[in-house]
């Protein structure tokens, strides 16, 4: 059975409420994949802060986002139009070495990367790493406000 990697997307909610989708789903490491780990509209989701929540609640926390996020600062992957190139990301060595990391750290764990965009179809949590960790045998799932998990499929279909 191959190692479970979850994403999840912490959107409008509370970090209770996450929290809540996590344990359910026995999550032990939280892995912040934000290029910004901060936020206007969620303040649990601002990186001290998400910190010391998840140290109270028995999480452990890592920022990732340098080299998983969705939108790095590395001119070489951004297309004329200053957006994020995801082939041109996922052929990056910064961002290999992401994925090399993050699956040695899921292999210690249950892991589940965080973003913040809610529905996965939408974020690069679907569109870039899951296809790396899938590529590497790892089975990934996305978790949803609801407590439901979606098992990560190509073409997306969520």
């Amino acid at each position: 059975m191959p190692t479970t990697i979850y994403t999840i997307g912490h959107g409008k909610a509370s970090f209770a409420n996450v929290a809540g989708v996590l344990r359910r789903h026995k999550v032990a490491i939280i892995v912040d994949v934000r290029s910004a780990p901060y936020s206007q509209h969620a303040p649990d989701f601002a990186k001290d802060e998400l910190t010391a929540l998840a140290t109270a609640s028995g999480l452990a926390y890592r920022w990732m986002g340098d080299c998983l996020g969705g939108r790095p600062d590395d001119p070489g992957v951004l297309t004329a139009d200053g957006e994020p190139d995801y082939e041109q990301i996922a052929a990056s060595k910064r961002f290999g070495a992401g994925i090399v990391n993050l699956a040695a750290l899921a292999d210690t764990g249950a892991v589940a990367i965080l973003c913040a965009e809610e529905r996965p179809e939408f974020c690069h949590r679907a569109l870039l790493i899951a296809p790396a960790l899938t590529a590497l045998g790892y089975r990934v799932v996305h978790l949803r406000h609801d407590g439901s998990a979606q098992p990560h499929q190509e073409p997306l279909d969520i």
